[in-house]
């Protein structure tokens, strides 16, 4: 049986983890005009007769500091969910390395998730079935 070792690679499935990095991204984006255009609206609304320009240098000066902290906070929960990212895409690829492994003849080890891996159940069953398989198959007559 393989022993669940530490992952060392950043990306274990670069497609499916670099579509979630995007997407948080585009939603940390999203998020960051959404607020800017609310709070520059509030600005506005509160006195509506001053100058754009005195609004603007009001909303920065109230409200400059977040945003600033919001950004410098993005990579924070990007690299957050990538080390998230691991705990579903590490066994789906732990997965397809035994089935490509299996396919090629390769002997059968026993599938191991790590500790804070989801899917551990999955491990099971696909443990159990190859042991089914295998046992079916060496009933079989010759």
């Amino acid at each position: 049986m393989s022993k669940p070792t530490k992952r060392s690679k950043k990306y274990i499935d670069s497609t499916v983890q670099a579509a979630l990095v995007r997407r948080i991204i585009i939603h940390w984006i999203v998020f960051l005009i959404v607020v800017s255009i609310v709070g520059f609206c509030m600005q506005f609304f509160s006195d509506p007769f001053k100058p754009l320009s005195q609004h603007v240098s009001e909303l920065w000066w109230n409200n400059g500091f977040i945003l600033i902290v919001i950004v410098l906070l993005m990579p924070v929960f990007v690299f957050d969910a990538i080390k998230l990212s691991h705990r579903f895409a590490g066994p789906i690829h732990r997965l397809k390395t035994t089935i490509q492994g299996l396919a090629r003849g390769d002997a059968f080890e026993p599938v191991t998730f790590r500790g804070a891996d989801y899917w551990r159940s999955l491990a099971e069953d696909f443990n159990a079935m190859i042991r089914r398989i295998s046992s079916s198959e060496s009933e079989r007559p010759a």
